[in-house]
C-alpha cells in the first residue's frame, strides 16, 4: 500500500476541510500515478473532488463511519479498518497488487494507514501555509529513495521526494 500527499514546509495537508493549494504538475502526478489504480480516502477528501464526486478511472474505497454513500461499481465505503482489508483481500484476489494501492487522504485516513504502508509519495512545497490537518510524522524506519530538484508552480517551489519503509 502507497500513500500519495502535498504537504508544506510543516507537513501539513489541509485547511479549513480543503486544500491549501492546487499545483497543477502536482494534480498531474497524482492523475498520473491513481488512474486504473485503487485509491482510499476518508469522507471529507471526497467533498474536496470536483463536484464532492469519486474520481473517474479509479477504484474508489471511502473510509468512513457515515452510513449515507452509496457504493456502486466503482466506489466502495468501508465503515472500519476490518472492512477495509478484507475488500483488499478480495480486490488482490481479483488481480490488483498491493502496488495499486494509494492512500490519499486526509489526516485521520493517513494516520490510521500509515502503520500498513510501505512507500510514501510526497509533493513537499517550500511554503508555509495556513492549515489546520497534517500528515503523521515519520520514524526512523522511513528512507528517502528519490528526491527531484527543486522546481516552481505558481509562485510555489516544490519537489518530489518519495519514501520507503525499510523492513
Amino acid at each position: 500500500m502507497n500513500c500519495i500527499v502535498n504537504v508544506d514546509k510543516n507537513f501539513s495537508i489541509g485547511y479549513e476541510g480543503d486544500l491549501q493549494v492546487r499545483l497543477s504538475p502536482d494534480l498531474k502526478r497524482f492523475k498520473d500515478f491513481t488512474v486504473g489504480n485503487i485509491i482510499i480516502y476518508g469522507r471529507n477528501t471526497l467533498a474536496t473532488f470536483p463536484k464532492e464526486r469519486p474520481l473517474p478511472k479509479r477504484k474508489n474505497i471511502i473510509l468512513t463511519t457515515r452510513k449515507d454513500l452509496e457504493e456502486s461499481n466503482d466506489v466502495h465505503v468501508c465503515h472500519s479498518l476490518e472492512e477495509l482489508f478484507d475488500l483488499k483481500e478480495r480486490l488482490i484476489e481479483e488481480g490488483y497488487s498491493e502496488d495499486q494501492f494509494f492512500v490519499c487522504g486526509g489526516e485521520s485516513v493517513y494516520r490510521q494507514l500509515l502503520p500498513y504502508v510501505k512507500k510514501i509519495y510526497i509533493t513537499q512545497m517550500e511554503v508555509e501555509l495556513p492549515s489546520d490537518s497534517y500528515f503523521p510524522s515519520l520514524g526512523d524506519e522511513w528512507k528517502i529513495t528519490y528526491e527531484s530538484d527543486m522546481q516552481e508552480s505558481d509562485g510555489i517551489k516544490y519537489r518530489y521526494v518519495n519514501y520507503e519503509r525499510e523492513e
